[in-house]
């Protein structure tokens, strides 16, 4: 096989989320062949998190499309960046892939959301058979072109490489191209029998039995997972949801409890509350609204954290603590039915009912076929199961990109006011990318960079402000900048060019009459 020199590779440099890798595309109309872009889009996350890089999984990228609608299949660039950001990565990697006679060429590059540029191709080439060691080389030359140096050495790293036959590579991608789950069942089956050992396979099988709602074959399926293989967890998570779907609580509290010992993710956090809240209520040593509480502090905003924790707590008789979380549920999302019931039942245990009556009448207007939930009824199963441990970024799949812009810059707003301005640089660069030809986001870009200490960056943003349209206001921004780095002559040239389109503006007088 033979890889690009890395001395040609243009880095892109860390970004600040995940990669979200895309299934390379063939170049040529290639029969038969789609399965190898979607089983390069399966083995290339988990050899780059070997490597050291951050990497959204296939399964977390097809449930974002999933929720943004987004067709199984080719992904255009415009595409990719929604589902990039309804994973929150910072960097999409994509590309092709190429037959000469048995070889396979893959040729992919990163673009990098933030700085909307994308790398040099970063290409391999060998035998078709050995797909696996390809995509495994590949991804360690990615680590090393787009990310910090790696923890493992070269050889440490290579000895990690997947020891899959290709006759079972080629079922499980082959199950991964199809549309129709009971044929994908099949290949997986078949991709198994070639190769027990092969976890991922496995893995697959259980999520698309849990989608399926076969929980307890899912269950069955998950526990052969081994205990020393990179899905252990992944695979246990899923077994801990498929065991509160089929009521098996304890042992589902079990799962989650080994999983939070080890890593307390929110998700892990959430479901293991939901395991406890239906084992011990409120009779146990660790309450389960104080797990959630835990959970709302690593993702604080969450609204079905929000009210997974109301649900506790009127289970515990805490009364005041429910109605202040459903009530913040209500104010983010008025048309939550559910919340909405179950404030009505927070407030009848309460002893408020002449309250409980009048937010019945909003419960029934909104939702007529819930008059059977008039009472309070704690066998309903309304608490919110995480299915996944990485979350979708809330309610991005449904907004268009001038609300999805709108809510970078509110977040942007809000971090900078905590003095983040790294961060809100951040979240503003990816507005810049969604809507380049914006002046006032490339404005709070370089205020946000200017209070970070980066004025290099910050001069560029004032310039691509004034680039759509004169505006003295930041050109005098721009000249008081200038006078900041030193550059008193460019520093006095802007501020006359302020001066002819606004007299009296303060800001450009002080640069002329600074010495």
């Amino acid at each position: 096989m033979t890889a690009l020199p890395l001395v040609l590779l243009l880095a892109t440099g860390p970004g600040t989320g995940p990669l979200l890798v895309v299934p390379p595309q063939p170049e040529a109309t290639a029969a038969d062949a789609a399965w190898i872009g979607e089983v390069v889009s399966d083995l290339l996350p988990e050899s780059l998190v070997h490597a050291g890089i951050a990497a959204v999984d296939r399964a977390d990228r097809l449930r974002a499309q999933e929720a943004l609608e987004i067709a199984h299949g080719p992904l255009t660039r415009a595409t990719s960046v929604r589902v990039a950001e309804a994973m929150e990565a910072s960097r999409v990697l994509t590309g092709t892939y190429s037959f000469q006679g048995t070889n396979v060429t893959l040729s992919l590059r990163v673009l990098d959301m933030e700085r909307g540029s994308l790398s040099a191709p970063f290409v391999i080439t060998g035998p078709r058979a050995s797909l696996a060691d390809l995509a495994h080389v590949l991804a360690w030359d990615i680590a090393l072109a787009t990310g910090p140096r790696p923890v493992l050495t070269r050889d440490a790293y290579l000895a990690l490489r997947p020891e899959i036959p290709f006759e079972a590579l080629e079922a499980y991608g082959r199950a991964l191209a199809v549309s129709d789950a009971a044929a994908e069942q099949k290949l997986l089956a078949k991709a198994l029998q070639i190769h027990p050992a092969y976890h991922q396979a496995r893995l697959t099988l259980g999520r698309l039995q849990v989608q399926a709602r076969e929980f307890a074959e899912a269950v069955e399926t998950l526990g052969h997972v081994s205990p020393d293989a990179p899905q252990v967890r992944a695979a246990r998570f899923l077994q801990g949801v498929a065991l509160l779907q089929v009521g098996r609580y304890r042992e589902s509290a079990g799962v989650f409890g080994e999983l939070v010992a080890a890593d307390p993710t929110t998700a892990a956090l959430n479901n293991h509350a939901l395991a406890l809240l239906r084992t011990v209520g409120r009779t146990g040593d660790v309450r389960p609204s104080q797990v959630l509480r835990k959970a709302l502090e690593l993702e604080p905003g969450s609204n079905d954290l929000a009210f997974n924790l109301g649900w506790a707590l009127l289970w515990e008789d805490d009364f005041a603590g429910a109605e202040q979380q459903l009530r913040a549920v209500l104010q983010q999302d008025p048309l939550d039915s559910h919340a909405r019931a179950v404030l009505v039942w927070t407030l009848r245990k309460a002893g408020r009912d002449d309250e409980a009556q009048e937010e019945w009448k909003a419960v029934l207007a909104l939702s007529p076929s819930y008059e059977s939930l008039r009472a309070p009824d704690a066998s309903r199963r309304f608490e919110r199961i995480r299915v996944a441990e990485r979350a979708l970024a809330e309610d991005r799949g449904s907004r268009s990109g001038a609300e999805v812009v709108a809510g970078l810059l509110g977040r942007a707003e809000r971090l900078s006011a905590a003095g983040d301005h790294a961060g809100a640089a951040r979240e503003l660069s990816r507005a810049v990318y969604l809507d380049p030809y914006a002046p006032r986001i490339h404005v709070l870009l370089a205020r946000a960079h200017r209070a970070a200490g980066d004025k290099e960056k910050a001069l560029a943003e004032l310039r691509m402000a004034l680039w759509p349209r004169e505006d003295a206001g930041v050109r005098a921004e721009l000249a008081v900048l200038l006078q900041e780095m030193g550059r008193k002559e460019e520093a006095r040239a802007e501020a006359e060019k302020v001066l002819k389109l606004e007299p009296q503006n303060d800001a450009a007088r002080k640069v002329l009459s600074s010495r």
